[in-house]
């Protein structure tokens, strides 16, 4: 049987992904970090992991019956500090990158042998329309987000000939409840980021993540056998 894992199954994206491939009838694997209250109510494997850890995602990925069609990877966290990039806590600035680059190649590490073996997968990893834009007081997330695209784009080319196809959805600000995940300067920082968005790009609005799902659904299709390496871009043309 099929599966597609999705990771940071509780996001507000990932959440979203995992009720709607549930609803169709996808057999799922849903790993989450620490949270559940998203997906709590979803019938589909979940599996508790911190994807920082090599062993650890080795471990399970391992032990996970069936094939693995298809990898959908929604983890992902923010900088908590909004600051100028010479102002910027080194510490912080290095959690940022880490947490963002590493679960994405510890991920792909132990999926892509599996995936050459069989001759098929499909990997979906989440860059940010910042990669070419830049995001003033967010310049951790906007570099481990340019390093995740060209982690896709090097890997796509390593695999394509398996049958393996690797890339990224770059969204602008998606359509989510900010006061869900942020609070305090960071939350402000996060509505005003959003706001300029609307107010600069041709839809003016948000990214759904109805618009994200039909893109995830036509990159992990079997039937695509040359998009690999691409980022494609969801930012309501952004002027």
């Amino acid at each position: 049987m099929k599966k597609i894992i999705i990771s940071g199954a509780n996001s507000q994206i990932g959440s979203f992904l995992a009720s709607q491939y549930e609803k169709e009838g996808h057999t799922l694997v849903l790993l989450y970090h620490k949270n559940t209250q998203r997906i709590k109510n979803l019938a589909s494997e979940k599996y508790r992991v911190d994807l920082r850890d090599f062993e650890q995602v080795k471990q399970l990925i391992n032990g996970i019956e069936g094939q693995i069609s298809s990898l959908i990877h929604c983890a992902a966290i923010r900088s908590v500090d909004a600051q100028a990039l010479a102002d910027t806590d080194p510490q912080i600035f290095k959690k940022v990158v880490d947490e963002n680059l590493y679960p994405c190649y510890n991920l792909m590490r132990v999926l892509l042998p599996i995936m050459r073996e069989q001759c098929f997968g499909r990997i979906v990893l989440f860059s940010s329309d910042v990669t070419r834009s830049g995001l003033a007081n967010g310049s951790a997330y906007a570099a481990a987000k340019a390093a995740i695209a060209n982690l896709a784009k090097s890997a796509a080319l390593e695999n394509a000939k398996y049958n393996v196809l690797i890339n990224c959805i770059a969204p602008g600000p998606v359509d989510t409840v900010l006061e869900e995940d942020f609070s305090g300067s960071y939350l402000e920082f996060r509505k005003a980021y959003f706001a300029k968005h609307k107010a600069n790009s041709a839809a003016e609005n948000l990214v759904s993540r109805a618009e994200i799902k039909q893109v995830a659904d036509f990159l992990i299709s079997a039937d695509i056998r040359t998009i690999c390496g691409e980022e494609i871009f969801l930012t309501g043309g952004k002027l």
